[in-house]
């Protein structure tokens, strides 16, 4: 999620916020594709999604206005975060899930966010406008009782206004939000999952807009026993398993396709695509570390983050004990080995670059022969500090 007044700054003139804006979504959504060059280049970039955070529906409208006029039939929806209780996040008494006890405000936000979207009469499609929410709400975990149908009918009244101001699309984390009293980890656990209402509001808004089942899904399995079992929705949506497991997205991908769902690299095998996905970040990172410093849109630490996730994934996979995990990693040994030494051959050429060109010394060059998770995870710490590293270890392991 993107907080409107974090990429749209409310304390700067006109001007100034629209150049910050403007920086802020090329850094965030590339540059736009301004001519058949880019899109042969970039690949379809139709089915880009911009989640928003906001509490103020003329701000919220701006600033959809003006990403459109900057991309315009790149971005296929519009989505508001109603559901987020974290108050770093957005959330707490500001938006973010407080908005469930808002429900004018939030029909308002979502009908700026279809006046923004509008801003182009020449787009040759139209934007889709999403609410992610969740299924109820309570102001402290003290709160917090067993759903009945009192709770059902406020959501439903809840989604009726969001659907009659111009949403099309509802992604339900099928969970309560608690405003106060747990952490925003503990809010991801203690809730107990209800994927019953999103059933219910399924069925009560057939036909009239999509309804999207968040919440639980953190492995294929997983997945896949919900696709079975709720079958109505129609789709689902994980988070935080695919930044603790980022190359179980090669799984979705393989699933999407046994569904019949047209997706590219069809001809290709798991370990194929597994393998150029990595070489083709790795070989972005590369090349925007190697910029100017007055080109430079990234830092260090952001390129490196999704290598580091990467690398965590790939540790836990090739140690894993079929006696502790029930999921077994979708890469055999000599195909982790394969994307380690991708990963670890940039990793090198990365601390070049931040060396200002300066080779490592050969004595620190030892795990370039071992398959060493555990060494090539620690020489992330020289590249973005001892600090940061520590910092996404802790992140990963609450995801």
């Amino acid at each position: 999620m993107e907080k409107v007044d974090d990429i749209y700054p409310k304390q700067m003139n006109d001007n100034e916020a629209s150049d910050y804006l403007q920086y802020a979504l090329e850094k965030r959504l590339g540059f736009p594709q301004e001519d058949k060059y880019d899109r042969d280049k970039s690949g379809d970039r139709s089915n880009l999604i911009l989640q928003l955070g906001s509490n103020h529906p003329e701000r919220l409208r701006s600033c959809i206005e003006q990403t459109i006029h900057r991309y315009q039939n790149e971005v296929r929806e519009i989505n508001l975060n109603c559901g987020c209780p974290s108050i770093e996040s957005g959330g707490s008494s500001n938006y973010g899930a407080s908005l469930m006890k808002q429900t004018e405000l939030s029909a308002q936000l979502v009908e700026a966010v279809r006046k923004g979207s509008k801003a182009l009469s020449t787009s040759s499609s139209d934007v889709g406008i999403s609410v992610k929410c969740r299924i109820a709400v309570f102001d402290h975990v003290d709160d917090m009782v067993p759903l009945d149908d009192s709770h059902y009918n406020y959501l439903k009244q809840y989604i009726t206004c969001i659907h009659n101001a111009g949403a099309n699309h509802v992604i339900l984390h099928a969970r309560p939000a608690i405003l106060s009293g747990l952490t925003p980890v503990k809010n991801r656990i203690v809730p107990d999952l209800n994927y019953e209402f999103v059933e219910r509001i399924k069925a009560e808004f057939n036909g009239k807009m999509d309804v999207t089942l968040n919440g639980g899904i953190t492995s294929l399995s997983k997945l896949k026993s919900l696709q079975e079992d709720s079958t109505s929705v129609t789709s689902h949506m994980a988070g935080r398993w695919c930044l603790r497991r980022p190359m179980d997205l090669v799984g979705v991908e393989t699933l999407l396709m046994d569904q019949n769902v047209s997706l590219g690299h069809q001809g290709l095998s798991i370990e194929a695509r597994s393998e150029n996905a990595v070489q083709d970040y790795t070989g972005f990172a590369i090349e925007m570390a190697s910029l100017p410093s007055s080109r430079q849109r990234y830092t260090i630490a952001e390129l490196c983050l999704p290598l580091f996730l990467v690398v965590e994934q790939l540790r836990d996979d090739y140690d894993f004990d079929e006696d502790v995990c029930e999921e077994k990693p979708l890469l055999s040994y000599v195909e982790i080995e394969s994307l380690f030494d991708i990963i670890r051959d940039g990793v090198v050429q990365l601390e070049e670059l931040a060396g200002n060109g300066k080779k490592k010394k050969q004595k620190d060059n030892a795990m370039d022969d071992d398959i060493n998770f555990k060494r090539l995870s620690s020489s992330f710490k020289a590249l973005v500090g001892t600090k940061v590293a520590n910092k996404w270890k802790r992140n990963r392991a609450e995801l």
